[in-house]
């Protein structure tokens, strides 16, 4: 970058300070649409201060990120030659606004000296490139060139909307950006499934684990509502305000977890604007990095259901108790997964221990894998609950159907055969709804198959804008067919006179 000769030494020192830049020569449009100088707000001053190479950023709403993010990307492609830059949204209305309303809007206000010295080409609608070499561009496809930066806006909602260009952002974007650049993925959580889910889950237990970073690792930046400082009432309004039991054992969960301290506005703030938000406080306003991944997910058929399971805190490390019969329900998977849950009925409660889904592999590797469990806790199997089509459908290479197939690689275990649902929704659905309100899962046996239970949703009717009654057929489809041999076969009466093993022969309740 060249500066007018009427620089002095000192001007000349600022101008190659980004963070000086930053606070200085650029402008944006504010929320009634003015032209505002840019400023740089406590949560992006923190987030300058804590950059790294590959940044995670799960926030409360109306922080400003996505605003710096592309300011800082526009500033180093302007300052630094041949610096290739993307910005990657969620649609293209999206594109078109980030592209327009932050980086063209601050680049056509910049001083008259730096953008007649950066002569620019516009290549696209989302698209600038300078003289010096460098370009930014936005858009939603994930073809590019090699960059030195890149912003991924709301990955949280392409994951959950379109799930295989989640996968191509993670599989091909990202690696267009070599060791030692930058990567920005900012969102707001969209539940317990897909990239962005995945990515900040790994990188908050790594830095609970306290890892080392290297340029390679991801870093979490979290920003939850009590640190900014508008949330907080008046001291007036807080007066006004009532505090439940319920809210403030909520609060000191939070506290204890996050090791801070709420102040009573702070607290009063909460409850009011909870009372708006409802189910979407979580998500739009988190206080743990985990809880915005544990709202409802929009049209899961269980989200509430497994909601109420955490706030009862039925999710849990969870013993396997030997005297008890260990029982698995199966959806098998012919050309895509295969999936199974480990479950012992301890009075009054369903104990769901260990879930397991894999695709590619035999029969025989499925049924070591449930004997393996059991042997493994010094627990014998009770009974395996089958699909509907595994009395018919044969297993590979073998003139046995499924259901021979495992009664011979399993002799002396109950092998039961669940009938189809006369109807999905009424019959195996709501089926499954019902009895969730006995079951536990194990935290970490039961992770996986947690997640699928909380991403198990409707398909989506893009022509009238509408949730269809009928279940997707995706990744989380194959485990909550499982369950439902669960709800259905154990459940529901399956078992009523069937010759159960004598350690079952208990007081439990009748099945």
């Amino acid at each position: 970058m060249d500066f007018p000769l009427d620089f002095n030494p000192e001007k000349v020192r600022q101008y190659r300070s980004a963070h000086w830049r930053l606070n200085h020569i650029y402008f944006i449009k504010d929320v009634d649409g003015n032209r505002v100088p840019f400023r740089l707000n406590w949560a992006q001053e923190n987030f300058f201060d804590e950059l790294w190479y590959l940044n995670l950023v799960l926030k409360s709403r109306q922080l400003g990120f996505t605003t710096f993010i592309d300011l800082f990307m526009l500033d180093a492609v302007l300052f630094n030659p041949n610096i290739n830059a993307r910005v990657i949204a969620d649609s293209d209305g999206k594109a078109k606004e980030i592209f327009d309303d932050k980086i063209r809007f601050a680049y056509e206000n910049l001083e008259d000296w730096l953008r007649q010295g950066q002569e620019t080409e516009i290549e696209s609608m989302h698209a600038l490139k300078f003289a010096n070499g460098s370009s930014i561009r936005v858009g939603t496809s994930t073809r590019g060139l090699t960059e030195q930066y890149l912003h991924v806006s709301e990955l949280g909602k392409i994951s959950l909307d379109f799930p295989k260009k989640a996968l191509e952002i993670k599989t091909g974007a990202f690696n267009t950006v070599h060791s030692g650049n930058f990567i920005f993925v900012e969102s707001t959580s969209k539940g317990r499934g897909g990239v962005f889910f995945e990515l900040c889950d790994a990188a908050d237990k790594a830095a609970q684990a306290k890892q080392e970073l290297t340029k390679l690792s991801w870093k979490l930046h979290f920003y939850p509502w009590y640190v900014d400082p508008r949330c907080a009432l008046s001291p007036e309004d807080t007066r006004k305000v009532t505090i439940t039991k319920e809210w403030k054992d909520y609060f000191a969960e939070v506290e204890a977890e996050m090791g801070v301290e709420l102040t009573r506005e702070q607290r009063a703030w909460y409850v009011e604007k909870a009372r708006t938000m409802g189910d979407k406080m979580k998500e739009e306003f988190p206080s743990t990095p985990k809880e915005p991944f544990e709202v409802p997910l929009e049209g899961a058929y269980f989200g509430k259901d497994m909601v109420r399971v955490r706030s009862e805190k039925r999710i849990c490390k969870l013993p396997w108790m030997q005297a008890e019969p260990v029982h698995a329900f199966l959806d098998i998977g012919h050309s895509d997964y295969t999936s199974i849950w480990m479950h012992q009925h301890i009075w009054p409660w369903n104990h769901f221990l260990s879930y397991y889904q894999n695709s590619g592999e035999k029969l025989v590797h499925y049924v070591n894998w449930m004997r393996n469990a059991a042997m493994d806790h010094s627990c014998v199997l009770g009974s395996i609950f089958l699909p509907h089509d595994a009395a018919s459908l044969h297993a590979e290479s073998t003139a046995g159907s499924y259901e021979e197939q495992v009664r011979k690689l399993l002799p002396g275990v109950n092998v039961h055969v669940v009938e189809r649902p006369n109807d999905k929704y009424y019959d195996g659905i709501e089926a499954t709804r019902r009895e969730l309100g006995s079951c536990k899962f194990d935290e970490e046996g039961c992770d996986e198959g947690i997640r699928v239970l909380e991403n198990y949703k409707k398909q989506w009717n893009d022509l009238l804008g509408v949730w269809r009654n009928e279940p997707l057929h995706d990744w989380a489809s194959h485990g909550a067919d499982a369950f439902e041999q669960f709800s259905r076969g154990f459940v529901a009466g399956a078992m009523r006179g069937y010759k159960r093993s004598r350690a079952a022969r208990t007081s439990h309740r009748t099945v």
